[in-house]
C-alpha cells in the first residue's frame, strides 16, 4: 500500500470511563481519496495491513515481549502477503510473535509451527 496514509484525530471530551480523549484513526488508501475513519472505509485486507504497520511501529518503540496476530492475512495475497511475512519475521527477531494464519506465504516464514490434532 505505497500510497496509503494514516492520520490520527484527537478530540478532548468530557472525562468518563473511556478517558479524556476521543481518538479516531483516519485512513487514506490511495492518494487523492481523502481521509475517512478506518472502521468505515478499510477492507479486511487493508485493515490487517494497517494493524500490522501500527504494531510493527510499536514494536520498534516499546519493548513488548510478545505480539499476537489472529488471521491477519484475511483478504491478503501475492506481494502484499510476502511483505507482511517479512515484517512479521523482522518483528520475530527481537520478540515472540504468535500468528494464526491460513496463508502458506506467511506460515513459511515461521521458525516453529503448532497445529491442532485432527
Amino acid at each position: 500500500m505505497p500510497q496509503a496514509r494514516l492520520s490520527i484525530q484527537v478530540e478532548e471530551v468530557e472525562a468518563g470511563p473511556e478517558g479524556l480523549d476521543k481518538i479516531v484513526f483516519m485512513f487514506q488508501p490511495n492518494r487523492g481519496e481523502g481521509f475517512h475513519p478506518v472502521a468505515q472505509v478499510a477492507s479486511g485486507g487493508e485493515l490487517a495491513r494497517v494493524m500490522l504497520a501500527l504494531k510493527s511501529v510499536l514494536a520498534a518503540v516499546y519493548p513488548l515481549p510478545t505480539f499476537v496476530f489472529d488471521e491477519i492475512d484475511v483478504g491478503v495475497s501475492g506481494l502484499a502477503a510476502s511483505r507482511m511475512a517479512e515484517v512479521l519475521k523482522d518483528m520475530g527477531r527481537e520478540r515472540q510473535v504468535l500468528c494464526i494464519t491460513h496463508s502458506p506465504v506467511i506460515a513459511a516464514m515461521a521458525d516453529h509451527h503448532y497445529g491442532s490434532p485432527l
